[in-house]
């Protein structure tokens, strides 16, 4: 991502200072979408510094692009360096993935999508938000041609996609 992964890395040492309320508050939202538990595997897709699995007080798997986020990461989840387009997880490998406020800033998101879907089990859930903001707007149908959307809602700056797996694997109308 260049330009993106620099501004991450430059600024890992105060995200959490920064931004743990605000990310709080999106996670607390997320859980009231899903019924206020996620049971089994987790990806949380641009972790960041892992606040996620600090939230949940449990174990999930992470990746993220920026080396800077990962170092915070490590010691709060399962922290990888990798891109969101090209996820080094078998398929079928969870039963949740989460990806907060990053879609936006993948120029090739729909290959994220495809990536996420593949990712997921069967019957997988997800949490994807990004920024509701007009020239983000794309996104939100891209990802209901790759999802089953369970719930559309907005909290904060942010657009969340609660979905699930297709029925066939395949995309959606």
């Amino acid at each position: 991502m260049g330009d993106t992964d620099a501004a991450y890395d430059a600024s890992a040492h105060t995200y959490d200072a920064r931004y743990r309320d605000i990310q709080y508050a999106k996670y607390a939202f997320a859980l009231s979408l899903v019924g206020g538990s996620m049971e089994g595997d987790i990806l949380d897709v641009g972790c960041g510094t892992g606040l996620f699995g600090l939230y949940l007080g449990r174990a999930v798997y992470g990746v993220d692009s920026s080396q800077g986020m990962l170092t915070h990461a490590r010691g709060r989840l399962r922290a990888t360096h990798a891109d969101a387009c090209d996820l080094p997880f078998s398929d079928n490998s969870f039963d949740w993935v989460v990806s907060f406020t990053v879609l936006q800033n993948i120029t090739a998101y729909d290959q994220a999508l495809s990536e996420i879907a593949r990712v997921l089990r069967p019957g997988g859930r997800c949490i994807l938000t990004y920024l509701d903001k007009p020239p983000f707007e794309a996104i939100g149908c891209a990802v209901a041609v790759r999802f089953r959307v369970l719930e559309t809602a907005h909290h904060g700056e942010d657009c969340f996609f609660f979905a699930t797996t297709l029925p066939d694997g395949g995309e959606g109308p």
